[in-house]
């Protein structure tokens, strides 16, 4: 069996991608990647470290180069999905990987979006107070998220995370404009429509049970 995504997530972390996993899943009937998989895969942290340092996150989409089916089952084995972060950042070679795939932009108002992922961090920090009650297998997660992600504490300020948030979207946004055969696989999604524009575009029946809605801002995926 090997990789064969049938959509693909361009939302940043903290947009529903939890709930869009869990809901991907059930609809699919397979694996949506997701960066909590690293807590039930950590071997998959070192392919991605790997791949990241060659192509970093902070690459312009349209200077990527393509990614080959091959090198998707390395980071993403036998998925069928995959939303939330690194996965998002690459949304573009992605698309071009899978151009059958239906891409999803997970959207959020910047304001309370930027309240969830200050509450992160804010949580991380109280970790780092006190490291002798750190798991050896969070302090893991947290070193290869520094290798992902970067230590600058310029990355984690109101003001930058901001600017990054709305400049991805607006690359996507602008991106599928441009672009009509991208455009006509394209959905722009936010978490509290549920069931609906997500199984309307996938073309699937929607399910008789609630949408699923998980990782609220009081919720926290630790070790």
């Amino acid at each position: 069996m090997s990789i064969n995504l049938k959509v693909i997530g361009a939302g940043m972390g903290r947009t529903g991608t939890t709930s869009l996993k869990l809901a991907l899943e059930l609809l699919l009937g397979g694996d949506c990647f997701h960066f909590l998989e690293y807590k039930t895969h950590p071997e998959l942290m070192l392919p991605w470290q790997t791949f990241v340092e060659k192509l970093p996150l902070d690459t312009e989409p349209e200077a990527m180069p393509e990614i080959s089916v091959s090198q998707c089952q390395l980071l993403m084995p036998d998925y069928l999905a995959c939303v939330d972060e690194p996965a998002s950042f690459y949304w573009l070679p992605l698309s071009k990987a899978f151009p059958e795939a239906l891409i999803i932009l997970s959207v959020r108002d910047t304001e309370s979006w930027w309240n969830s992922m200050h509450g992160l961090y804010q949580h991380r920090d109280q970790e780092q107070e006190q490291p002798e009650l750190i798991s050896p297998e969070r302090l893991k997660f947290l070193e290869f998220e520094e290798a992902i992600y970067g230590t600058d504490e310029e990355l984690f300020t109101e003001a930058t995370n901001k600017a990054l948030f709305e400049q991805h979207n607006r690359r996507v946004l602008n991106y599928a404009e441009q672009h009509p055969s991208f455009k006509q696989r394209f959905l722009v999604w936010n978490v509290k429509e549920g069931w609906e524009p997500l199984c309307e575009a996938l073309g699937l029946p929607m399910p008789d049970i609630p949408f699923p809605h998980a990782n609220k801002a009081a919720d926290f995926h630790g070790y």
